[in-house]
């Protein structure tokens, strides 16, 4: 079981040093809890200790992966005011737990705090860190008294939001290496192996094959061009992503077109399902909660989609009418909004209909990637092998003429 050092404060606000073993981080910030301790540092014990790993400290406030998550930071803040804390000691105690990035947002989000400002409208001066559908939920756990209760639930979801994106970018690793090295081996090839081959067959006076001489005029190309003839093409792929993103009429038929494909639409369905269905138990009414929801959405056709249902909704029309009206949702996903309805539990409906399209989506891509890696590795091979019997034939050419 993993050891933690702790630096707490005890019952008369002195700092108290010790070890503690527990199953995870926040599991040792409980246990400290419960011993009457409120941790000022809570870090694992690490195998080397003194300068370098002050060094590695240092270095991880830097990376992406070195800040702390926003799950932490809520489940932390959630406990200190379940547990009689301030919201500003809880703020003062979060922002010295954090690396130094991190720490001067907490700190400074207190500040706004005790000068009279809602937790929700300090949070707002920071997007990157707490995204617009959660600002709205902290405002109205902000009014009903519940923020601990709240800032415990988005912690979790953030979790589990953050293990679904972290499968599918773990599922992604392995064919991007086989399409990195391939297009390594295949530049190296062209650029390098074929111009010394033609200077061989420009000295003996031989004619080139076709290919040989197509492949010849690529490689001097890539030669003449160097690294940039690989990045220029990202460069375009890029600026096409970017002319999408900035045209709205480009990108609505973009959108549209995704919404088609299954995986896709289930996606974005689960994407959506889970945040409304979380709000909805968070105690936020629908319209509200469809509003923030449909920010969430990547999909501005879909969000299209959602906003004019909203306002339908807000007139006094059922949602899986209004849903049902447009004629672009599932069957099932509107019998389960029915369903939900009629039994008054649509929240928990969604959060469960949220679970089996999250579990079909990740089954549909650990298929699609187990067939893209065979898939890759035999389009790689079949180049290089296209490349290296351009490369042999007029070599074997030569033999002969030589003999």
């Amino acid at each position: 079981m993993p050891t933690f050092q702790h630096v707490s404060l005890d019952a008369r606000e002195k700092k108290t040093k010790g070890f503690i073993e527990a199953e995870s981080r926040a599991r040792a910030f409980t246990l400290l809890q419960d011993k009457g301790l409120t941790p000022l540092d809570l870090s694992p014990v690490a195998a080397e200790a003194g300068a370098k790993t002050k060094k590695l400290s240092a270095l991880r406030d830097y990376l992406p992966w070195g800040r702390m998550r926003l799950a932490e930071s809520f489940y932390y803040l959630g406990v200190l005011l379940q547990s009689g804390h301030s919201l500003a000691k809880g703020l003062d105690l979060i922002g010295r737990m954090s690396n130094a990035r991190a720490s001067r947002v907490w700190l400074n989000i207190r500040d706004t705090v005790e000068s009279g400002e809602q937790f929700s409208k300090a949070l707002t001066a920071y997007p990157r860190i707490s995204p617009p559908v959660y600002v709205a939920m902290i405002k109205v756990a902000e009014n009903t008294g519940k923020l601990g209760q709240v800032l415990e639930r988005i912690a979790k979801n953030e979790d589990r939001r953050s293990e679904a994106t972290g499968r599918l970018a773990t599922a992604l690793v392995y064919p991007m290496v086989i399409l990195l090295v391939g297009m390594g081996a295949v530049y190296f090839l062209l650029s390098n192996v074929l111009p010394k081959i033609s200077d061989i067959f420009a000295a003996s006076k031989g004619s080139l094959p076709i290919t040989t001489s197509l492949l010849l005029s690529i490689g001097k190309t890539l030669n003449a061009w160097g690294p940039a003839a690989l990045l220029v093409p990202l460069l375009l792929l890029l600026m096409a992503v970017y002319a999408f993103k900035r045209i709205p009429r480009w990108r609505v038929f973009l959108d549209r077109m995704l919404w088609k494909v299954p995986v896709a639409q289930k996606y974005l369905l689960a994407r959506f399902s889970g945040m409304l269905g979380f709000q909805l138990e968070a105690g936020i009414p629908l319209v509200q909660a469809m509003e923030s929801s449909a920010q969430a959405v990547s999909s501005m056709f879909f969000r299209q989609k959602i906003l004019e249902a909203m306002e339908e909704v807000a007139a006094g029309r059922p949602l899986d009418r209004v849903f049902e009206k447009q004629g672009v949702f599932p069957e099932v996903y509107i019998l389960t909004l029915t369903s939900g309805q009629k039994a008054g539990r649509l929240g928990s409906f969604l959060l469960r209909l949220t679970h089996i399209l999250e579990r079909d989506v990740d089954n549909t891509l650990k298929r699609l990637v187990a067939l893209a890696e065979p898939l890759l590795i035999l389009c790689v091979g079949l180049i290089i092998g296209f490349i290296v019997l351009a490369i042999m034939e007029p070599i074997f050419s030569l033999t002969t003429l030589v003999k």
